[in-house]
């Protein structure tokens, strides 16, 4: 067997139980370190990365569905839910017909998945399955890929420069950065497809060597973050941005002092869950400003908060947890997590940490 199959089958199986017991600091670290920083050396700004395991939520909203609370559309929930940061704003945007047209694949091929980007550099990995990969396989080939043996492992690909966006190659509802109409490379590695936008990022995951962006240490802040939540539920996703001297979607505050963020989304049969870790610059007062948090909370966001969240800092890190029951929409979103965002895009939370 290609030793790099065996490298990418230690690195990428989510398919044993004990992964699926890992939390959200657990997932982070481990698709940070899946991908050495070389790999992604043609992009640049701010660094994006997700797991999301599909699965944590779609039973739940089969039930919710069954109960009348959320829409008949598990696997459009499941796939929303646990999309990688620029996944999800695709198929947030596009039907799961768009989807299938563009790429294949439908909202239950998002099972397990992750990616990493930086700007058009993006490198990602997920669960494939005999009639998922055959769709795959055959939406590449009517976009014109071809496949051929590339050390012994089969790739699809185009044939354009790396990274280099093409407008023949645009497509909205395409989530592999063809909303960008950037390039495509797909190696098929048993139940995996992995996946990158150049040569480069493609060869290096598939062998990792070299530094990873696990090592980073606005990540290993984030990752020390996440490790002070507790118990929320099931991970359904882990999203995270590191500033790397660009911005964050905090509006108000895209350019600082913010570092790093991430967000976790946990449900759990009738409860739903979410943490967020705000990782701030050197020299900030974490402390002073994790108690003015906590009084200007009830102001921060447009929606209604579904439960008191509790907030506490560790470092340069500040960690806001919040647990509640479905709501009224029952697993089609998760209440906490959509507090959180309402929060981050309000501006007022940015004109308090810009203060």
């Amino acid at each position: 067997m290609d030793i790099r199959i065996l490298c990418l089958t230690a690195l990428f199986s989510f398919a044993a139980p004990s992964a699926y017991a890992q939390g959200a600091a657990d997932r982070l670290q481990t698709i940070l370190g899946n991908v050495p920083i070389a790999a992604l050396d043609a992009g640049e700004g701010a660094i994006v990365a997700g797991f999301g395991n599909g699965d944590a939520v779609r039973w739940i909203a089969v039930n919710g569905a069954r109960a009348g609370r959320n829409p008949e559309t598990p696997n459009r929930i499941a796939a929303l839910r646990s999309a990688a940061p620029n996944q999800q704003q695709v198929i947030a945007g596009t039907t799961d017909e768009g989807l299938r047209a563009a790429i294949g694949l439908q909202a239950s091929d998002w099972v397990n998945t992750w990616e990493v980007a930086q700007g058009v550099a993006r490198v990602g990995a997920m669960d494939i399955f005999p009639d998922s990969e055959m769709r795959l396989r055959g939406a590449l080939y009517v976009r014109g890929l071809r496949e051929e043996v590339r050390g012994e492992t089969s790739v699809m690909w185009t044939d354009v420069s790396d990274f280099e966006a093409a407008d023949d190659l645009v497509d909205p509802s395409n989530p592999f950065g063809g909303d960008l109409g950037l390039p495509l490379r797909v190696a098929f590695l048993g139940d995996r497809a992995l996946w990158a936008t150049g040569w480069p990022a493609l060869d290096l995951a598939l062998a990792p060597n070299g530094p990873t962006f696990a090592g980073r240490d606005d990540a290993q802040a984030l990752i020390a973050g996440l490790r002070q939540v507790g118990n929320l539920g099931a991970l359904v996703s882990v999203r995270c941005w590191l500033r790397n001297g660009a911005e964050v979607p905090i509006t108000g505050a895209e350019a600082g002092p913010v570092e790093g963020l991430a967000l976790a989304d946990y449900a759990n049969r009738e409860t739903e869950g979410a943490a967020m870790v705000l990782l701030l610059a050197d020299g900030r007062d974490t402390e002073a400003l994790a108690a003015s948090l906590r009084e200007a909370w009830p102001i921060l966001s447009d929606l209604p908060s579904p439960a008191e969240p509790e907030i506490s800092f560790s470092g340069q890190a500040i960690v806001v947890t919040m647990q509640s029951d479905w709501g009224d929409d029952g697993a089609e979103t998760n209440g906490a997590y959509e507090a959180f965002l309402s929060v981050l895009n309000g501006g007022r939370l940015g004109f308090l940490l810009s203060r």
